[in-house]
């Protein structure tokens, strides 16, 4: 996301003309696989932002995220951002 200096919310905003950070409930049917490490997300969160549109990032609590922590040298795979779960086009 660039530029996305929204504060974290807890819910989404009734409009969709600003940038927003929020925490919602998983949202998707499938979930995201490191390896053998899947998603354990409950919640997530939703970045919006104009003309960009939605980015999901996993939860600090997830299998992933914490598989990352163990081993940090997976994020220098340059086409691969593990913390995140989908985009919008």
């Amino acid at each position: 996301m660039i530029g996305n200096f929204a504060k974290l919310t807890q819910d989404k905003p009734k409009n969709f003309d600003e940038a927003y950070k929020c925490i919602i409930k998983y949202p998707f049917k499938w979930r995201a696989k490191l390896g053998k490490v899947e998603c354990t997300c409950v919640v997530c969160q939703e970045n919006f932002q104009p003309y960009y549109g939605w980015t999901w990032l996993h939860n600090k609590d997830c299998a992933i995220v914490r598989h990352i922590k163990k081993f940090p040298q997976i994020e220098n795979l340059i086409s691969y951002d593990a913390q995140v779960i989908a985009y919008s086009d």
